[in-house]
């Protein structure tokens, strides 16, 4: 057993260390002298932890690093005021997450039809520049970005709904690191027209943000990343002018962005001043529409983790429970957290074996 794993499954339950010796029935004490690799434990102690949280023993054998997010933007003010337990779990929950994704890569070679540049925003000038010069290196089209999810995972940027455990949390995004991809874990709670721009505004983060900066700054600056990258000004600007609750209602279904977003956009474009804005968005609170806006859009669609699933289960010949032995996980688990279709996965519960993925 590897000890952080131990540690690592633990905190992606949202278990203390009480909890979990209540729950398998092996002493706090224990416990923490196995975290601590002070101690070893037998098969059948294991197996207790085991179904307590709900893993394949195999998991804890894992010697993957465990790598923290690196940049201050998770760390910004909204998180301050989560739990440490809630923090913990969403930090453990992403790097299961990325120890199984390079696990079902192994085999499945992606070709990014464009690279993922790494920009200083002082040498362009600013953010707004930065989003432009993307824009111009993947040959997007003027005007709106029809699929934010393919063109971000047309760079080799892999996206995961995940569940974040809270709404303050829009996106976690990860750098490629060694065999791992650069990843882009999105808020599933959340509609299409925020993970749009949250999706954009994490690309922001990784095409800019690769060394340390105040969260406060790499956050003003990944907003505006995303601005221009989704509603480019120079498109924009005219469709703008005089912006009316109605004209963002006849607008979001066109650029795929919030009317919150647009009506922003406005203002940072010097399009409507304070008091209009200010005026709008009260508007907009009085309605409701701050939480829940009047015209909806469809989702973007990620398409890379399916893809590999479907390779797998449909090319590779594995069954959805080998697959889930795989990436350690028990088949049920696995079904829900990767949204595998049942209709895709083609169950041989006769096999009882891998064959390796190289």
């Amino acid at each position: 057993m590897i000890p952080r794993m131990l540690t690592l499954l633990r905190e992606s339950r949202g278990y203390s260390g009480a909890q979990l010796a209540k729950l398998s029935g092996v002493p706090q004490p224990t416990l923490s002298r196995l975290e601590n690799g002070m101690a070893t434990i037998d098969r059948a102690r294991l197996e207790r932890i085991a179904d307590a949280l709900g893993y394949p023993v195999e998991a804890f054998e894992w010697e993957d690093p465990v790598l923290g997010f690196g940049s201050s933007a998770f760390y910004h003010r909204k998180q301050q005021t989560l739990p440490q337990t809630v923090l913990r779990k969403v930090q453990a929950q992403v790097n299961l997450t990325r120890m199984r994704l390079e696990r079902l890569l192994k085999s499945i070679e992606i070709e990014p039809r464009y690279a993922l540049p790494v920009i200083d925003v002082e040498e362009f000038g600013s953010a707004s520049e930065v989003a432009r010069a993307v824009r111009a290196l993947w040959k997007l089209p003027m005007g709106p970005v029809d699929d934010v999810a393919a063109a971000v995972e047309g760079a080799g940027v892999i996206i995961v709904r995940a569940d974040l455990e809270s709404p303050k949390i829009s996106a976690i995004s990860l750098d490629n690191v060694g065999g791992y991809p650069a990843l882009i874990f999105v808020n599933r709670a959340h509609p299409a027209d925020r993970e749009r721009f949250t999706v954009a505004h994490e690309l922001g983060h990784l095409v800019m943000h690769s060394d340390l900066r105040a969260s406060e700054q790499a956050e003003a600056e990944a907003d505006q990343f995303a601005a221009e990258f989704l509603m480019p000004a120079a498109d924009i600007r005219v469709q703008l002018k005089a912006i009316t609750l109605q004209r963002a209602a006849q607008l979001k279904p066109v650029w795929r962005v919030a009317m919150a977003a647009l009506i922003r956009r406005a203002r940072d474009l010097n399009l409507i001043d304070d008091s209009r804005f200010r005026s709008l968005v009260v508007s907009m609170s009085q309605k409701g529409w701050r939480k829940v806006e009047p015209v909806s859009i469809a989702a973007d669609r990620p398409t890379v983790l399916k893809e590999a699933l479907r390779v797998h289960l449909q090319q590779h010949g594995y069954s959805l429970p080998e697959l889930a032995q795989v990436v350690a996980m028990r088949p049920d688990e696995f079904r829900a957290r990767f949204d595998v279709e049942q209709s895709v996965a083609r169950q041989r519960p006769d096999v009882t074996y891998l064959r390796p993925l190289n």
